[in-house]
């Protein structure tokens, strides 16, 4: 005798199933990588403010030495960060304080909510801002 179909009988999926999962799928892609990529960007911030405490520090340690804060990274002895998603900048170099500025380059350039950190440091203050389309606390964290 002939085995009858019933509950034990696997089967395939049809077509149209498949069609449905995948759409599924493409559907929850969509709304899921927008928001991926935002939280990426924003991960990669922390190089940029890593990076400027380094200067701040490095600052500190040359001005303990000097008359004035350095006005390049070279004179520090540093550089932007190796990946290349952030060039730093000192944009002032004085007696009383500096500027240094983190923007954003390459891969990063696509985060316009922050296009730049910049730490200054004038009258032993030290002032955090940014600019693009997020408050400063937002870009660096706070």
């Amino acid at each position: 005798m002939a085995p009858r179909p019933g509950p034990d009988v696997a089967r395939g999926l049809s077509l149209v199933e498949l069609v449905i999962v995948l759409l599924v799928v493409g559907i929850l892609a969509v709304i899921a990588y927008p928001s991926f990529m935002g939280q990426l960007l924003k991960t990669r911030r922390i190089e940029a403010i890593a990076a400027l405490a380094q200067v701040q520090q490095a600052q500190e340690r040359w001005r303990a030495n000097h008359p004035t804060y350095a006005d390049t990274l070279t004179t520090l002895g540093l550089s932007s960060p190796p990946s290349g998603r952030y060039l730093i900048t000192i944009d002032r170099g004085a007696i009383d304080g500096y500027t240094a500025t983190a923007h954003a380059a390459g891969a990063q350039a696509l985060d316009t909510a922050c296009s730049s950190l910049s730490l200054t440091l004038g009258g032993g203050n030290t002032l955090h801002s940014s600019t693009g389309s997020a408050l400063a606390s937002v870009c660096w964290n706070r």
